[in-house]
């Protein structure tokens, strides 16, 4: 079936709900977008989230939350802001000057935006706190969260560029409805509006880590001590582990993988997005997140970390392979079974 037929599209606002989580993966339980949403645009539909046309009005404020890169908004390129703040001299954004809610703004974006121009700029947050947006104040706080994050982010590289919130109002006769009558005027004009959206830019975490990698020669210490949100770490417990492959084979963005022989189980950072399917779907529980320092050059190039080795041996009773931790050469399968069906195993001297 045509890849369109998976992507709901209000105007310019495009869904994919193959990238999902909430839709690939039965136990998932993001609601992100859902509770950044003004609208209560994103519902439920035989089981499946959906972008509702009758409540979306095309904001773009869930863009930005969204782990996967779910959301966008047509012919809105990150990469051109990046080029007007390293033009400007004193460069300043706010949503009512040709661009979408900030919430589009990952916090992956306002730190390449800082890192791209090696320039500060402001961001004015006035028009946040009275903004139909913004009802319960949500929305707004996750801006200046996300602005946050990326300065102390940017610190940790030993930069000095960040970002200046401010409230002062502007004197502004635009409106930011306008961004959008202008925006889709000229996708009409130039027939930019296809069935089906087609990336601008590269996914935000991706090129984020394409504009850090210049920075990363600068650095004295590679070794970062701050948490940060989308820098996640793994551990799996040796003895827990069974080395049933469900992590590696259900994570959706391959930061779980294996060697050519499946003896070691590997963890590559930068490609993990935090989602804990790995931990949800592991029925031992052996695979836990945890709060570390951690490499910036791992992060940035993903490199990949082994997180456990098995010793594969050959059950006595199965034949099969299995991760041996010591004593009779039996898997669990087979130690299970004949637990639970020992009087199959009682010799007739026994009796």
């Amino acid at each position: 079936m045509d890849k369109a037929h998976y992507i709901d599209r209000v105007g310019l606002l495009h869904f994919d709900r193959l990238l999902c989580l909430r839709n690939e993966y039965a136990n998932n339980t993001c609601t992100l977008c859902q509770e950044l949403c003004p609208s209560a645009a994103f519902i439920f539909l035989q089981g499946k989230l959906r972008l509702n046309p009758a409540t979306c009005t095309q904001c773009g404020a869930c863009i930005g939350v969204c782990p996967t890169g779910a959301l966008s908004l047509f012919s809105f390129d990150h990469s051109k802001i990046e080029q007007r703040i390293a033009k400007e001299e004193h460069s300043s954004l706010t949503c009512k000057e040709n661009l979408p809610c900030l919430g589009a703004f990952s916090v992956h974006d306002w730190i390449s935006l800082l890192l791209k121009g090696r320039k500060a700029f402001t961001c004015n947050l006035s028009f946040c706190h009275e903004c139909s947006l913004n009802p319960t104040g949500i929305l707004g706080e996750f801006i200046e969260e996300s602005i946050d994050e990326a300065n102390r982010f940017v610190r940790s590289l030993e930069q000095v560029q960040q970002i200046t919130k401010t409230f002062a109002s502007p004197n502004l006769n635009d409106s930011r409805r306008l961004f959008f009558t202008r925006w889709v005027a000229s996708a009409k004009e130039k027939k930019m509006l296809p069935p089906m959206i087609t990336p601008l830019s590269a996914p935000s975490l991706e090129r984020m880590k394409k504009i850090l990698k210049p920075y990363l020669l600068e650095m004295n210490n590679p070794l970062v001590q701050e948490h940060f949100s989308f820098v996640h770490h793994k551990v799996i417990a040796q003895q827990a582990c069974t080395n049933c492959k469900e992590c590696v084979q259900f994570c959706p963005t391959h930061a779980l993988s294996y060697n050519e022989n499946e003896t070691k189980i590997l963890f590559q950072m930068g490609k993990c997005i935090g989602c804990e399917i790995c931990e949800d779907i592991c029925k031992p529980h052996a695979i836990a997140s945890v709060k570390s320092s951690f490499d910036i050059v791992d992060f940035a190039y993903d490199r990949a970390k082994i997180l456990i080795e098995h010793d594969l041996q050959v059950c006595l009773t199965c034949k099969c392979a299995f991760s041996y931790k010591g004593g009779e050469k039996i898997c669990e399968r087979c130690a299970t079974f004949e637990k639970e069906h020992a009087e199959m195993f009682t010799l007739a001297s026994e009796l």
